[in-house]
């Protein structure tokens, strides 16, 4: 077997909380250890019978999500604990104070008390103390791994190479955090990106590829990120990017800032999307004073770019047409295209205005 396909070429937030889901709700070894780890951490008692745990549940007074929720039946009463996972990201405006709102109405509901619990690694924590403080506790990736290391030597077989698995996840994660993200290079992808160029160039079709699509891209991409000039640059257009997105089956062209005012641009878009196999779709930006984008998005069909590339050929030529269909349907709109870019103008400035 080919030692090219990495097991995991990086770990990400979304993997640890799946990780942290999966061991909450399955192992109850984890999971009274955990609230053990706590309750030292909060110099506290915390008694555990058995619990309950969801992923990305909706909050009742907020439109974001709670990362994990571990309600927990006690000897003395019920409680809940409220995570919020970081492993690279910024803290989003007023996100612990969220919590902390949500956690208060929670126990008012018959509970006998709430905590919101922040887990990332030590180095996360020591860059962004004062979002830190704000939780009752943080818990550590150092100190999951921990757990999950000191498990796996007293397990034998299978138990033991998931729990080490886990552990390795656990620690890539931490050395991101340390080292900042380090993109690693697969022969495979690079080898598609290339059969996708040299097609486009076969078939005519004229849309000139991105940085990433000329150099050896990392394992974990699956995008085909077009240049600047596949677009028209018009003065009045804000950042714009085509892409072709192989795992999700669509290509679009992302209008930057635009989503913030989607809801009163829809009516007037809409007309120019009657009859066409288009449709907008504001993207979620979670960083920090993020701004949404507009994406005119088309469906294509699903690749896999770690397949062979002859075999879906037929499947990758749609796609390439339908991106290239969409960039030529874009740059016949400028009339139109400019009158909401007008609008978007005045709704950004009112905005300001009333902030």
């Amino acid at each position: 077997m080919t030692d090219e396909i990495l097991t995991l070429s990086h770990a990400t937030e979304r993997d640890v909380d799946l990780l942290l889901v999966e061991e909450l709700r399955c192992s109850s070894a984890f999971r009274e250890r955990f609230i053990a780890e706590l309750a030292r951490i909060l110099g506290r008692q915390l008694s555990h019978c058995d619990a309950r745990v969801s992923h990305s549940r909706r909050r009742m007074h907020s439109r974001r999500e709670i990362d994990i929720l571990l309600e927990v039946e006690g000897v003395d009463g019920n409680y809940v604990i409220l995570i919020e996972n970081k492993l690279d990201t910024s803290e989003q405006p007023q996100q612990a104070e969220s919590y902390r709102s949500e956690a208060s109405a929670i126990a008012a509901d018959g509970l006998e008390f709430a905590l919101i619990v922040l887990t990332c690694p030590d180095a996360y924590a020591a860059k962004a103390t004062a979002f830190a403080a704000k939780f009752d506790a943080v818990f550590s990736y150092e100190r999951i791994l921990s757990i999950l290391r000191e498990r796996a030597g007293t397990e034998t077989g299978e138990l033991t190479e998931r729990l080490r698995f886990r552990a390795d996840l656990i620690s890539q994660a931490i050395e991101k955090s340390r080292r900042g993200y380090r993109a690693v290079p697969l022969a495979a992808v690079g080898n598609f990106t290339r059969s996708y160029v040299a097609m486009m160039s076969e078939l005519g079709i004229v849309l000139p590829p991105g940085p990433s699509m000329l150099k050896e891209a990392p394992a974990e991409s699956k995008t085909m990120i077009f240049a600047p000039s596949a677009l028209p640059k018009w003065g009045f257009l804000p950042q714009t990017r085509l892409v072709h997105q192989l795992r999700e089956g669509n290509a679009n062209i992302c209008l930057y800032g635009w989503g913030d005012h989607f809801s009163r641009l829809a009516a007037d878009m809409a007309p120019a999307f009657a009859e066409t196999p288009y449709r907008l779709v504001p993207t979620v930006n979670k960083r920090a004073n993020g701004r949404s984008g507009l994406m005119i998005v088309v469906d294509t069909p699903v690749i896999d770019n770690l397949a062979d590339f002859d075999t879906q050929r037929g499947m990758i030529e749609a796609g390439a047409r339908a991106t290239a269909g969409l960039a030529a349907w874009f740059a016949g709109k400028r009339e139109e295209i400019q009158k909401w870019a007008s609008k978007v103008a005045l709704l950004s400035a009112s905005s300001q205005g009333e902030a």
